[in-house]
């Protein structure tokens, strides 16, 4: 007699979402069926502690808690219940709680770029023409009779045309009584063939990150941004940092498949958002620019980002242009969609877009690009050349990898202020409700003000001598207390650990060595640097000064520094609107 295996009911609290699943799943694989939104930096390898929930029924139906797993978790928070999703297995039916600092609140996400003047040259054109009516005299085919017109009309000769446009010419051309809208792209080739007159023509600049994806909707006629929107990059479930999703698809088979639908349902989602707020047609959307970095550029395209994890890291492919209906992409389908050049390496379009945004190449003053992120990306030039490297400067300053480190959403202290006499400590919070955590910005604060108060030495090394309550001494290691337990949106004391300052140096250590090698590299010293771009959705809301003086880039002055905010959609949308 065969036993049958029945599932076990797991409900998510506050949601109320539940799932079936059987016996030996984790309680994060669990949440990812269910669809409930669960904070898993590190994708389920038991490494950087974000996952954590409260087993509200059902605790002695789970797996008992690994070494692994007790070091990321705090006494405290063993006796409350707490658990690792992702190290935690289920045997029965559960109730969990996913608390607010492991809900992946909607981060706040930078869309605005550098204001640019260009000329509006788009490679997409519309023409309207009159076709002659079919006669026994005139039997020429429809196709002719279009190409004839275009080229009598407008000069446009030699253009191809799809057979997924020509087939539908017939229905078209008698749809619109004999008058269409041909829309060829760079007088090379017809994309799209519309009945009667159509003025619509609009393209869309996208910015996909390991964080975010943003997109701007832009009319093509006038080069106008007609609408904007940014949302967390769906993958993120599957790990925080580009190396962790490369090594998910590294797995069973149907993974990179899995994350590349990932991205195109966050494209969709974006598209479909702005169409219905603008009244635009996504039929009408004719062309699309892609920035992303080396791996987000593969996935986005199901190549395998296998090997740009290996030495050399050689990338599969650079520029491309991609027809909209072979990613699925919900717009008209015969669009093009064109992905910026990879340099090398990490260092991909998203780059290649930002440095066209500043225009370094066009001055003869020598520039410094920082776009600080997971994966950080270092320019250094002027119109006689210019230089790029990636650093591996980690997710610590996203606030990944950082005992009480969140992204930049609702709840997060962004920025810090410690008394130099009380080293009592004045913080503010987005969305100005109780914190749950800290984020970069507030990080950088943090390591500056402990800096100047004393409360940190040159080294990192917390002053446990100090004469505070705040300074705290466990077997763990040393903190410091950011906020009190009394003030916060979680039950317990928001701090900074000796071990999140080593990460934060170790991060801050990988861009200044970037920086200092391109610099040796080109020959040039800190007094020769005129301007220092700060780009991306970090460097928007970081306090220069502060970064300065925790060494996070060259001594340059404070009035050379300019922050660009998301440069790289900057550079698409220049590429959309002038060919």
């Amino acid at each position: 007699m065969v036993k049958e295996i029945l599932p076990h009911r797991v409900v998510f609290l506050p949601e109320g979402k539940s799932v079936e699943v059987l016996s030996g799943t984790t309680i994060l694989d669990a949440a990812l069926k269910a669809g409930v939104n669960l904070g898993s930096v590190c994708g389920g390898k038991v490494r950087c502690g974000k996952c954590r929930v409260i087993i509200r029924d059902g605790a002695e139906r789970v797996s008992k808690p690994s070494n692994e797993e007790l070091n990321l978790l705090a006494e405290d928070e063993i006796e409350a219940g707490y658990r690792l999703a992702c190290a935690t297995t289920i045997g029965g039916d559960l109730e969990i709680m996913i608390p607010p600092e492991s809900r992946g609140e909607e981060q706040r996400l930078q869309v605005e770029g550098l204001d640019y003047s260009i000329s509006v040259n788009p490679f997409v054109t519309k023409y309207v023409v009159g076709l002659p009516v079919a006669t026994f005299e005139d039997g020429r085919t429809d196709k002719k009779r279009l190409l004839d017109a275009l080229e009598d009309v407008f000069g446009l000769k030699n253009l191809s045309i799809d057979y997924s446009i020509f087939k539908d010419l017939p229905k078209t051309i008698r749809k619109g009584n004999w008058t269409v809208t041909a829309v060829v792209w760079n007088k090379e080739k017809i994309i799209s063939v519309e009945p009667g007159a159509n003025p619509q023509m609009c393209g869309l600049a996208l910015d996909i990150g390991t964080t975010k994806i943003a997109g701007y909707l832009i009319d093509l006629y006038s080069g106008r941004v007609l609408g904007a929107r940014a949302i967390p990059n769906p993958q993120i479930k599957y790990g925080s940092d580009v190396i962790t999703r490369i090594t998910y698809t590294m797995g069973e088979q149907g993974r990179l498949e899995r994350l590349q639908q990932l991205a195109v349902d966050g494209i969709n989602q974006i598209i479909e958002e702005l169409c219905e707020e603008i009244g635009v047609r996504p039929d009408n959307i004719y062309e699309m620019t892609v920035v992303g970095n080396t791996a987000m550029h593969h996935i986005l395209l199901g190549v395998c980002p296998k090997y740009l994890a290996w030495s050399p890291y050689t990338p599969a492919l650079g520029s491309e242009n991609i027809k909209a209906s072979e990613l699925k992409i919900k717009m008209n389908k015969d669009a093009n969609i064109y992905l910026f050049p990879v340099i090398g390496g990490f260092v991909g379009g998203d780059h290649v877009a930002a440095i066209a945004a500043t225009r370094m190449g066009d001055s003869d003053e020598v520039a410094m690009l920082l776009d600080i992120g997971t994966n950080t990306e270092i320019a250094l030039g002027n119109k006689e050349g210019i230089i790029s490297c990636s650093c591996a400067s980690g997710p610590a300053f996203e606030g990944f990898h950082i005992k009480y480190g969140i992204q930049a959403v609702r709840g997060a202290i962004e920025h810090v202020k410690i008394d130099p006499v009380t080293f009592e400590v004045k913080y503010s919070v987005i969305g100005n409700v109780r914190p749950v955590g800290l984020c970069g910005s507030a990080l950088i604060d943090l390591l500056a003000e402990m800096l100047r108060t004393g409360v940190m030495d040159v080294s990192g090394n917390l002053n446990t001598g100090l004469n505070t309550p705040r300074i705290r001494k466990r077997k763990s290691g040393a903190s410091f207390v950011v906020s009190w337990k009394d003030e916060n949106g979680i039950p317990r004391n928001i701090t900074i650990t000796q071990q999140d300052i080593r990460e934060l140096q170790l991060a801050k250590a990988a861009i200044r060595s970037g920086a200092e090698i391109l610099m040796d590299r080109l020959g040039v010293c800190e007094d020769d640097i005129e301007r220092l771009y700060i780009a991306g959705a970090f460097g928007s809301s970081i306090d220069p000064k502060n970064a300065r003086i925790i060494g996070l880039y060259p001594e340059v002055p404070l009035k050379r520094v300019k922050i660009i905010g998301n440069a790289a959609v900057s550079g698409a949308k220049m590429a959309l609107i002038s060919k």
